[in-house]
């Protein structure tokens, strides 16, 4: 055997479960594809809940109310619009999630059956080129905070680090090596696998909160109170600019949110019973976000009575608390704080961007890649989106929160639209890895074009707006449309969806069990299986486990 050869099959992951059913098996599933066995499923109630409670605790949420009030929006309206975007948002991702609960699989399986085998790989992509942006603007903030954490343990000596870099590169040498300190240290938990993974969200859930919220209290106690909440307010607007300021910053909410909504099944397949997914992830997100950035806003308007400056980015107040009181006990708690929240973005970036593009390269390239080499990879190619360059004003950062929603947000509505109301939340599993004209998710060459005309027209009704957020003189209606992004492109998507599939209805099982009962998830009590499909559910074929027909024979009987 060659050296390169001996590279390859070093290189290649377990093949698939699937492997003796379908010629093809090592193109469409692996270990990380495959559907998640039983023992592997172990989120409950809290865990979902703890997870998006800790998740939106981060620094995003606390700056997004700058971008906000920069809109003109009074601190009481941006958080009104926050609270909005995530009750919006929150529906969706209980929605969302309901599938993969049911059957098991994870993003770029589950996507299978709406886009099609091959057209699922489009999907894919974007996805993860979403999630890597995503990953390195959490970076940078935890780069910030790093920076801040020096500080305290080294005074002076890390204050006077010379800047060695021109001003065209968006950060100096200070800021560069505090991010790479974080980036290196983020890197080992690149190699915890989502399964394994409750307990550091569970910590984060028990820590973060808390120092966001005694951040808060020190400076409100200052204050003596929310301060002066006007001055915050630099810009009057007429009622109808308020509106569209208004949607705006629903749609920018939503944009920071609407990567985990898309990502969601990702999570969701772990989960011990489907029910474990509705309502937990719904509160914990809807008032962990919209608490945050009102706390955010409301440290503001307090620190710029205090001391004449609204510091908006979490890193910038740390470091004017220390300004203003630079002494042991101070160092130690803004030390300790800035650990918490380094921690809480490495949670972040574990769960909404680093899973998802390793899930993401596990769907495109199975032979090569599972979850965990995908997470180190997504850690690797975040360095090149330059994230201090993408955060540089509160303007650029709207756009680059808001874009997200015209491209996953009318996905979002096709994949709901096509699991409750199309299918009735019926899908045959092994059909989800049987890459020929058989399965019933192959439809044209690979591709269902009915999903791929639908969201290209869900994009382009929003897609002009956001060119226009570039320009200041560009087409007012236009940049109408994109503030009302998220819910247009969402409807216009899944309506389009629905009626395609009215007049040209998609097969909902092989044609061998085209008969077979079509009742509301029927095929959940069977985990996606007919009674012939002899896969060995958690342990490689040839082993001496059980069949799933073995596993579930009562059940299948009455579902054929």
């Amino acid at each position: 055997m060659s050296f390169l050869a001996k590279v390859d099959r070093a290189l290649r992951t377990k093949e698939s479960i699937f492997r003796e059913s379908q010629e093809d098996e090592k193109t469409w599933g692996n270990e990380d594809l495959d559907p998640t066995p039983e023992p592997a499923r172990p989120w409950t109630h809290w865990n979902y809940f703890a997870f998006f409670w800790a998740v939106s605790f981060n620094p995003i949420a606390w700056n997004s109310g700058s971008s906000l009030i920069s809109l003109g929006l009074l601190w009481w309206q941006a958080t009104l619009a926050a609270i909005l975007a995530t009750m919006i948002t929150g529906t969706m991702l209980m929605l969302n999630s309901r599938g993969s609960s049911v059957y098991h699989v994870g993003y770029p399986v589950y996507l299978r059956l709406a886009t099609g085998m091959y057209g699922s790989l489009f999907f894919v992509f974007i996805r993860g080129i979403v999630a890597i942006f995503f990953f390195g603007t959490q970076s940078y903030y935890a780069g910030q905070l790093t920076s801040v954490l020096l500080r305290c343990a080294f005074g002076s000596s890390w204050d006077n680090v010379p800047n060695h870099l021109p001003a065209s590169a968006g950060n100096t040498t200070k800021g560069m090596t505090a991010f790479f300190v974080f980036w290196f240290i983020q890197l080992g938990f690149m190699l915890i696998h989502p399964s394994r993974s409750r307990w550091l969200y569970t910590i984060k859930s028990v820590l973060a909160p808390p120092v966001l919220l005694a951040t808060f209290a020190f400076v409100i106690g200052k204050t003596g109170g929310l301060g002066e909440t006007s001055r915050l307010q630099t810009t009057t607007l007429s009622s109808s600019a308020l509106g569209w300021a208004f949607m705006t910053g629903v749609n920018s909410v939503s944009g920071s949110i609407i990567p985990e909504v898309t990502s969601n099944p990702d999570l969701a397949r772990y989960a011990r019973h489907p029910r474990n997914t509705t309502w937990p992830q719904w509160i914990g997100l809807v008032v962990a976000k919209s608490l945050c950035t009102f706390l955010g806003i409301g440290s503001s308007s307090a620190v710029k009575t205090l001391w004449g400056t609204a510091y908006w980015n979490i890193w910038d107040l740390y470091n004017a608390i220390l300004d203003h009181y630079w002494n042991a006990g101070a160092r130690t708690a803004i030390f300790l704080a800035c650990f918490i929240q380094i921690l809480a973005v490495v949670a972040t970036n574990l769960a909404a961007n680093a899973l998802p593009v390793g899930s993401d390269l596990s769907g495109l390239f199975p032979r090569y890649f599972k979850i965990v080499r995908g997470q180190v990879l997504c850690a690797v190619l975040a360095l090149a989106t330059v994230p201090w360059k993408i955060v540089s004003s509160a303007a650029s950062f709207l756009t680059f929160l808001g874009s997200y929603v015209c491209f996953l947000s009318p996905l979002v509505g096709i994949m709901v639209i096509d699991y409750f109301v199309i299918r009735k939340g019926n899908a045959h599993v092994p059909s989800l890895y049987n890459g020929s004209p058989s399965s019933p998710y192959w439809y044209t060459g690979g591709f269902n074009i009915r999903a791929f005309v639908a969201w290209a027209i869900g994009v382009a009704v929003v897609i002009n707006g956001l060119a226009g957020s570039f320009h200041k003189n560009y087409n007012v209606g236009s940049k109408h449309l994109y503030s009302l992004g998220l819910l247009l492109s969402f409807a216009v998507a899944s309506l389009l969806y629905y009626i395609f599939n009215f007049i040209w209805p998609v097969a909902i099982y092989p044609a061998q069990h085209a008969n077979a009962p079509k009742t509301f998830e029927i095929m959940g009590a069977t985990d996606g299986y007919f009674p012939e499909d002899e896969v060995i559910i958690g342990m490689e074929p040839g082993s001496d486990g059980i069949t799933q027909m073995e596993r579930e024979e009562g059940v299948l009987k009455d579902v054929v």
